[in-house]
């Protein structure tokens, strides 16, 4: 409801649009017609649904809340209809659409249920949903069947006990049979604890929601089960509009409409390859190649695309998603023993846990025409496990302070060198002109250990902090810890640019080459785009330097390396290595250089990249060059313990889960002292359940 001049007002569907409705009927007749002929013009109440944290579905801490969550925004948009979203627990979620307490409800996995208080949309895209059991479980013989005849199977197999989530859409002939018991339970995580101590047999779940929670909640139990992939099946979501809602209906179909229209414009399959949900599987023809939509590899497909190389003949399936997702997808896909790639890139985190597991390939057999030698130290070192080559690096990189010359100028600042925290603090406070569109600072804030806990675990370490200590304790709730994150939240909270909550390093990247930003810390891979005249609209006012410091020097920058590496799974594994030694070539880097320009090669990997030319077009080549050639075996290998990741399959976990504590603070819902003291608490739980500490 909204109160205006003492009228109040509630919603009404006319025309497409949910334009306000006058209770006083004399003002009626005026506000109809004022949405029939100005709908764009009427301001609206927006349409509050009621969602459930299910990642990749919905859920507050992915990229864009979901992908169903984005395919309903952008559908309800079309028809300029205002859309809030309030997560809950499903059941609850569920609750407040059937009696009228938010306008709908999403995404539902059944249609059928609740029927006289809902109405259900068109079937949204969903994922596959299906049978989980432990990968030992001989499961070959079994053939795709019909519901029915699945009870046979499974009582050969010993698999009687079944655990589902309450509310899952598990076939009635399970539940109706005798001699098999379907066990409810509220929560997934649960389930996979009662399968890991053999108190069910298996598991019917949605497949992508037990990759996330293996690899956010169950890092421990990665790689002991597998889905009878003979039975999984495609199950859709739908949207549901309660009937208490005026124009219920009407919401319905325009939604339904709006839905068809983006389906034939192409954007749901664009929404869904954001997420990396592809509907079609690998081919078997096609080299299918899993990589993070980082800066240089749209320029590298666009020249194999464009240009005649020696893969011009084969067919490459590229599948290109945000950074967060790809983990999700390779780490979700290896946590149920599942075989969808070739050839993916992974972060020098990913390598040696991957290799240690026998999960790679190893590159045994370099052509002397690569020139290894010519490969950065610390990016070699990076992809090396045991003493053998297990990836090929594409970029590398450490982390600078990319600003602006002309505002400091124009304040009579200076840059002190090295910039401390404190410092920057006090400048950022004075470049900060909101009413100007000028922010004082861009910081990643989205969720993801690849993320906001990438640039936070640089600033703990720099106030002498450390993420675990020697016996492997965490050591989150600590003073270092407070300190590093009241001043990323100082930062950000108070001089970050708008949507400053969930905005991670593309975003900042687009913002400081608007001109929009006045300090960015981030990665040096990213200064060929911010210096790029052709890219950023400031790229003559940047100044570069060295990452600040807290309390001490040590630590406030990290190393990355983005690699090439080809899964032990792979059916292609000679043409995917021979892709990837061209990927990660000089000569590559020398086509780049000869075709679109010095700021599209590649860089952080080779000595030859960092010549006088080179240099002296991208100013923040010589700080990249300069930290990466300092950085050690020691440094490489064990930027561990304390630094920037845990070098355990487990992080990955670890790093999501203080991320979003981090991410609740820095939006208010939790204070800075209660954030840590749970994400203490959670990464001890973590750590105890795989057997580090007791």
């Amino acid at each position: 409801m909204l109160l205006s001049r003492g009228r109040c007002f509630n919603y009404e569907f006319i025309n497409g649009h949910v334009c306000l409705r006058a209770l006083r009927l004399s003002v009626c007749p005026l506000l109809c017609l004022l949405c029939l002929i100005l709908p764009a013009f009427v301001v609206a109440e927006p349409l509050i649904f009621s969602t459930s944290n299910a990642s990749p579905f919905s859920s507050e801490h992915n990229p864009q809340a979901g992908y169903v969550n984005e395919i309903i925004r952008r559908a309800f948009a079309s028809k300029s209809i205002s859309t809030r979203f309030e997560h809950y627990p499903h059941t609850r979620a569920v609750f407040m659409a059937t009696q009228g307490k938010t306008a709908g409800v999403f995404p539902l996995r059944s249609n059928q249920d609740h029927k006289d208080s809902l109405y259900y949309s068109n079937p949204i895209p969903g994922t596959k949903i299906g049978y989980l059991v432990p990968a030992a479980t001989q499961v070959d013989t079994i053939l795709p069947v019909k519901n029915g005849d699945i009870n046979a199977h499974f009582l050969r197999l010993g698999l009687t006990r079944i655990g589902y989530i309450t509310g899952a859409p598990i076939p009635q002939a399970l539940v109706d049979a005798s001699n098999i018991d379907t066990i409810a339970v509220s929560s997934l995580s649960s389930l996979l604890d009662m399968l890991a101590l053999d108190r069910v047999d298996m598991i019917f779940a949605d497949e992508y929601l037990v990759k996330e929670t293996l690899v956010n909640e169950r890092p421990h139990l990665q790689g002991q089960y597998r889905f009878i992939e003979a039975l999984s099946r495609d199950h859709p979501f739908f949207l549901a509009v309660s009937k208490d809602t005026p124009n219920a209906a009407n919401i319905i179909e325009s939604f339904n409409e709006a839905y068809h229209a983006l389906e034939a414009r192409g954007e749901i399959e664009e929404v869904l390859k954001q997420y990396g949900m592809y509907e079609a599987a690998p081919s078997s023809s096609s080299l299918t190649v899993g990589v993070p939509d980082i800066n240089g590899i749209k320029q590298v497909i666009q020249y194999l695309s464009s240009h005649d190389t020696p893969f011009s003949q084969l067919a490459i399936d590229w599948r290109v998603m945000d950074e967060t997702v790809l983990r999700k997808r390779l780490q979700g896909d290896v946590a149920v023993n599942q075989a969808n790639y070739d050839l993916v890139m992974l972060g020098n985190y990913d390598v040696p846990i991957w290799a240690k597991k026998g999960q790679l390939a190893a590159f045994a057999d370099v052509p002397e025409s690569y020139d290894i030698d010519d490969v950065i130290g610390a990016a070699l070192t990076a992809n090396t496990y045991e003493e053998t080559l297990y990836a090929l690096p594409f970029v590398a990189e450490t982390t600078l302070t990319y600003y602006r010359k002309d505002l400091l100028l124009n304040a009579g600042l200076n840059i002190q060198s090295p910039l401390t925290y404190e410092q920057l603090y006090a400048m950022v406070k004075q470049l900060h002109q909101p009413e100007k569109e000028v922010y004082g600072i861009g910081l990643r804030s989205r969720v993801g250990w690849g993320q906001n806990m990438a640039l936070l675990s640089v600033m703990v370490n720099t106030y002498g902090g450390q993420w675990v200590n020697q016996q492997m304790q965490p050591q989150i709730n600590t003073r270092e810890w407070h300190k590093a994150v009241s001043t990323y939240i100082d930062l950000l909270g108070n001089f970050g640019p708008p949507n400053h909550q969930d905005l991670g390093w593309q975003e900042n990247q687009a913002l400081f080459a608007e001109g929009k930003l006045a300090f960015f810390v981030d990665a040096s891979s990213l200064g060929g785009s911010i210096l790029n005249p052709k890219t950023s609209s400031v790229a003559k006012n940047v100044g570069v330097t060295q990452a600040p410091i807290g309390t001490v020097k040590r630590g406030s920058q990290w190393f990355w390396s983005w690699n090439f590496a080809v899964p032990a799974s792979s059916e292609r594994k000679q043409a995917a290595q021979q892709l990837a030694l061209w990927l990660t070539s000089k000569a590559l880097n020398d086509a780049l250089r000869e075709n679109y320009g010095l700021y599209a090669v590649l860089p952080g990997t080779r000595h030859s990249t960092y010549d006088e030319s080179y240099q002296r077009a991208i100013p923040s080549a010589s700080y990249e060059y300069s930290a990466l050639r300092a950085l050690s075996h020691t440094d490489t290998s064990a930027s561990a313990i304390g630094k920037q990741f845990v070098p355990i399959a487990e992080f990955t976990a670890i790093g999501h889960l203080v991320g979003v504590q981090v991410n609740m603070a820095l939006t208010k819902q939790v204070s800075v002292s209660e954030a840590l003291k749970t994400a203490q608490y959670q990464t001890t739980s973590v750590m105890r359940r795989a057997g580090y500490i007791q």
